[in-house]
Protein backbone atom coordinates (compact mmCIF):
# COMPACT_ATOMS: atom_id res chain seq x y z
CA UNK A 1 0.00 0.00 0.00
CA UNK A 2 2.87 2.33 0.76
CA UNK A 3 4.48 2.21 -2.71
CA UNK A 4 1.28 3.03 -4.69
CA UNK A 5 0.58 5.97 -2.38
CA UNK A 6 4.08 7.31 -2.93
CA UNK A 7 3.71 7.00 -6.74
CA UNK A 8 0.33 8.74 -6.63
CA UNK A 9 1.67 11.59 -4.49
CA UNK A 10 4.64 12.03 -6.81
CA UNK A 11 2.34 12.17 -9.85
CA UNK A 12 0.16 14.83 -8.23
CA UNK A 13 3.23 16.86 -7.32
CA UNK A 14 4.57 16.80 -10.88
CA UNK A 15 1.15 17.74 -12.31
CA UNK A 16 0.77 20.65 -9.88
CA UNK A 17 4.27 21.87 -10.65
CA UNK A 18 3.66 21.81 -14.42
CA UNK A 19 0.30 23.54 -14.08
CA UNK A 20 1.81 26.17 -11.84
CA UNK A 21 4.50 26.99 -14.40
CA UNK A 22 1.87 27.62 -17.08
CA UNK A 23 -0.09 29.99 -14.83
CA UNK A 24 2.90 31.90 -13.50
CA UNK A 25 4.49 32.74 -16.85
CA UNK A 26 3.67 36.24 -18.12
CA UNK A 27 5.24 38.77 -20.39
CA UNK A 28 4.58 40.88 -23.44
CA UNK A 29 4.51 40.10 -27.14
CA UNK A 30 4.68 42.48 -30.09
CA UNK A 31 3.60 41.71 -33.65
CA UNK A 32 4.54 43.86 -36.61
CA UNK A 33 2.12 43.25 -39.48
CA UNK A 34 2.68 43.48 -43.24
CA UNK A 35 0.12 42.55 -45.89
CA UNK A 36 0.21 41.80 -49.62
CA UNK A 37 -2.60 42.89 -51.93
CA UNK A 38 -1.06 41.61 -55.16
CA UNK A 39 -1.94 38.31 -56.83
CA UNK A 40 1.54 37.36 -57.99
CA UNK A 41 3.39 34.31 -56.60
CA UNK A 42 5.86 36.64 -54.86
CA UNK A 43 3.96 38.81 -52.36
CA UNK A 44 4.61 42.54 -52.26
CA UNK A 45 4.34 43.24 -48.54
CA UNK A 46 3.56 46.72 -47.24
CA UNK A 47 3.20 47.71 -43.63
CA UNK A 48 -0.26 47.31 -42.10
CA UNK A 49 0.34 48.10 -38.42
CA UNK A 50 1.25 46.43 -35.14
CA UNK A 51 -0.30 44.50 -32.26
CA UNK A 52 1.06 44.54 -28.72
CA UNK A 53 0.04 41.86 -26.24
CA UNK A 54 0.65 43.60 -22.93
CA UNK A 55 0.06 40.39 -20.95
CA UNK A 56 0.26 36.96 -22.56
CA UNK A 57 -1.47 35.48 -19.51
CA UNK A 58 -4.58 37.66 -19.73
CA UNK A 59 -4.45 38.22 -23.50
CA UNK A 60 -4.80 42.00 -23.15
CA UNK A 61 -3.78 43.71 -26.38
CA UNK A 62 -3.36 47.11 -28.04
CA UNK A 63 -3.87 47.33 -31.81
CA UNK A 64 -2.69 50.14 -34.08
CA UNK A 65 -3.20 49.82 -37.86
CA UNK A 66 -3.18 51.92 -40.99
CA UNK A 67 -6.36 52.41 -42.99
CA UNK A 68 -6.57 51.30 -46.62
CA UNK A 69 -6.32 53.76 -49.46
CA UNK A 70 -8.90 53.57 -52.23
CA UNK A 71 -6.31 52.05 -54.54
CA UNK A 72 -5.65 49.31 -51.98
CA UNK A 73 -9.39 48.63 -51.61
CA UNK A 74 -9.55 48.20 -55.38
CA UNK A 75 -6.66 45.76 -55.20
CA UNK A 76 -8.49 43.80 -52.50
CA UNK A 77 -11.61 43.66 -54.69
CA UNK A 78 -9.55 42.44 -57.63
CA UNK A 79 -8.13 39.71 -55.43
CA UNK A 80 -11.64 38.65 -54.42
CA UNK A 81 -12.88 38.55 -58.04
CA UNK A 82 -9.94 36.31 -59.00
CA UNK A 83 -10.42 34.01 -55.98
CA UNK A 84 -7.15 35.33 -54.67
CA UNK A 85 -5.87 35.24 -51.14
CA UNK A 86 -5.00 38.15 -48.89
CA UNK A 87 -1.58 37.39 -47.40
CA UNK A 88 -0.34 38.58 -44.02
CA UNK A 89 3.13 38.48 -42.53
CA UNK A 90 3.56 38.82 -38.76
CA UNK A 91 6.96 39.30 -37.13
CA UNK A 92 6.62 38.37 -33.44
CA UNK A 93 9.06 39.68 -30.83
CA UNK A 94 8.77 38.45 -27.25
CA UNK A 95 9.90 39.82 -23.89
CA UNK A 96 12.63 37.15 -23.89
CA UNK A 97 14.18 38.76 -26.98
CA UNK A 98 13.31 36.07 -29.56
CA UNK A 99 11.90 37.04 -32.95
CA UNK A 100 9.91 34.78 -35.29
CA UNK A 101 8.17 35.42 -38.63
CA UNK A 102 4.78 33.85 -39.43
CA UNK A 103 2.83 33.81 -42.69
CA UNK A 104 -0.93 33.37 -42.95
CA UNK A 105 -3.62 34.02 -45.56
CA UNK A 106 -7.37 34.19 -46.09
CA UNK A 107 -9.59 34.47 -49.21
CA UNK A 108 -9.92 38.19 -49.92
CA UNK A 109 -13.71 38.01 -50.36
CA UNK A 110 -14.18 37.20 -46.65
CA UNK A 111 -12.53 40.47 -45.67
CA UNK A 112 -14.87 42.36 -47.98
CA UNK A 113 -17.83 40.53 -46.48
CA UNK A 114 -16.76 41.48 -42.95
CA UNK A 115 -16.05 45.15 -43.83
CA UNK A 116 -12.37 44.64 -42.98
CA UNK A 117 -13.08 42.94 -39.63
CA UNK A 118 -10.81 39.97 -39.02
CA UNK A 119 -9.58 37.69 -36.23
CA UNK A 120 -5.89 37.30 -35.45
CA UNK A 121 -5.20 34.21 -33.35
CA UNK A 122 -1.80 33.85 -31.67
CA UNK A 123 -0.84 30.41 -30.37
CA UNK A 124 1.70 30.22 -27.55
CA UNK A 125 3.49 27.25 -26.03
CA UNK A 126 3.86 26.61 -22.28
CA UNK A 127 6.88 28.96 -22.20
CA UNK A 128 4.77 31.82 -23.63
CA UNK A 129 6.67 31.67 -26.95
CA UNK A 130 4.59 32.08 -30.17
CA UNK A 131 4.30 28.93 -32.26
CA UNK A 132 1.64 30.00 -34.80
CA UNK A 133 -0.30 33.04 -36.01
CA UNK A 134 -3.48 32.61 -38.07
CA UNK A 135 -5.90 35.04 -39.73
CA UNK A 136 -9.61 34.26 -40.06
CA UNK A 137 -13.02 35.85 -40.54
CA UNK A 138 -16.56 34.69 -39.79
CA UNK A 139 -18.16 36.79 -42.57
CA UNK A 140 -19.61 35.54 -45.87
CA UNK A 141 -17.72 35.82 -49.14
CA UNK A 142 -18.82 38.94 -51.06
CA UNK A 143 -17.35 41.11 -53.80
CA UNK A 144 -18.74 44.51 -52.79
CA UNK A 145 -16.69 47.39 -51.43
CA UNK A 146 -16.43 47.53 -47.62
CA UNK A 147 -18.32 50.21 -45.70
CA UNK A 148 -15.07 51.44 -44.15
CA UNK A 149 -11.39 51.61 -44.99
CA UNK A 150 -10.27 50.92 -41.37
CA UNK A 151 -9.33 47.52 -40.02
CA UNK A 152 -11.12 46.05 -37.01
CA UNK A 153 -8.95 43.27 -35.65
CA UNK A 154 -9.94 40.97 -32.80
CA UNK A 155 -6.87 39.47 -31.14
CA UNK A 156 -7.09 36.06 -29.47
CA UNK A 157 -4.24 34.49 -27.47
CA UNK A 158 -4.39 30.73 -27.01
CA UNK A 159 -2.34 28.06 -25.30
CA UNK A 160 -2.29 24.47 -26.57
CA UNK A 161 -5.07 22.36 -25.07
CA UNK A 162 -3.96 20.23 -22.14
CA UNK A 163 -4.16 16.48 -22.59
CA UNK A 164 -6.42 14.25 -20.47
CA UNK A 165 -5.26 13.57 -16.91
CA UNK A 166 -5.01 9.82 -16.17
CA UNK A 167 -7.26 8.45 -13.42
CA UNK A 168 -4.38 7.30 -11.23
CA UNK A 169 -6.45 6.89 -8.08
CA UNK A 170 -8.82 4.40 -9.74
CA UNK A 171 -5.91 2.41 -11.15
CA UNK A 172 -4.22 2.17 -7.75
CA UNK A 173 -7.49 1.03 -6.15
CA UNK A 174 -7.77 -1.69 -8.81
CA UNK A 175 -4.24 -2.91 -8.04
CA UNK A 176 -5.06 -3.01 -4.34
CA UNK A 177 -8.24 -5.05 -4.94
CA UNK A 178 -6.34 -7.54 -7.10
CA UNK A 179 -3.62 -7.90 -4.48
CA UNK A 180 -6.16 -8.50 -1.71
CA UNK A 181 -7.98 -11.06 -3.87
CA UNK A 182 -4.74 -12.96 -4.47
CA UNK A 183 -3.99 -13.01 -0.76
CA UNK A 184 -7.47 -14.47 -0.02
CA UNK A 185 -7.09 -16.99 -2.84
CA UNK A 186 -10.07 -15.63 -4.75
CA UNK A 187 -8.22 -15.04 -8.00
CA UNK A 188 -8.73 -17.95 -10.42
CA UNK A 189 -5.62 -19.07 -12.26
CA UNK A 190 -6.58 -19.91 -15.84
CA UNK A 191 -3.07 -20.72 -17.01
CA UNK A 192 -2.21 -24.08 -18.63
CA UNK A 193 -0.32 -26.84 -16.81
CA UNK A 194 2.99 -25.93 -18.48
CA UNK A 195 2.51 -22.22 -17.74
CA UNK A 196 1.89 -22.98 -14.06
CA UNK A 197 4.70 -25.48 -13.42
CA UNK A 198 7.36 -24.72 -16.02
CA UNK A 199 9.81 -23.68 -13.30
CA UNK A 200 9.71 -27.25 -11.97
CA UNK A 201 9.62 -29.09 -15.30
CA UNK A 202 12.56 -27.29 -16.94
CA UNK A 203 15.11 -28.03 -14.15
CA UNK A 204 14.03 -31.71 -14.17
CA UNK A 205 14.58 -31.97 -17.93
CA UNK A 206 17.97 -30.30 -17.64
CA UNK A 207 18.97 -32.72 -14.87
CA UNK A 208 17.98 -35.75 -16.99
CA UNK A 209 19.92 -34.44 -20.01
CA UNK A 210 23.02 -33.74 -17.93
CA UNK A 211 22.85 -37.18 -16.31
CA UNK A 212 22.60 -38.90 -19.70
CA UNK A 213 25.52 -36.89 -21.07
CA UNK A 214 27.85 -37.73 -18.15
CA UNK A 215 27.15 -41.53 -18.16
CA UNK A 216 27.47 -42.69 -21.82
CA UNK A 217 29.30 -45.95 -20.78
CA UNK A 218 26.45 -47.06 -18.54
CA UNK A 219 23.98 -46.47 -21.32
CA UNK A 220 26.10 -48.42 -23.82
CA UNK A 221 26.68 -51.29 -21.35
CA UNK A 222 23.01 -51.68 -20.74
CA UNK A 223 22.31 -51.90 -24.44
CA UNK A 224 25.02 -54.60 -24.96
CA UNK A 225 23.64 -56.86 -22.23
CA UNK A 226 20.27 -56.79 -23.89
CA UNK A 227 21.72 -57.95 -27.21
CA UNK A 228 23.61 -60.88 -25.69
CA UNK A 229 20.49 -62.30 -24.12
Amino acid sequence: MYLPCVIFSLFLGISSFTYGIELDIDGWLQLRLWHALNDEPVPNFVERGNVTITSVRSGASVVGQNGLLQAQINQLKDLAKNDGKYRLKAVARTSSGSETTFLTSIPACYLLGSDLEDILTIWLDSAAEPIAVSLSSSAPCVMDSPFTNMWTTNVIVKYPDSGPIPDTATYIQKLEREREARERGETKDNRSFLAKYWMYIVPALIFVLLTSATNPEATAGGSGSGQRQ
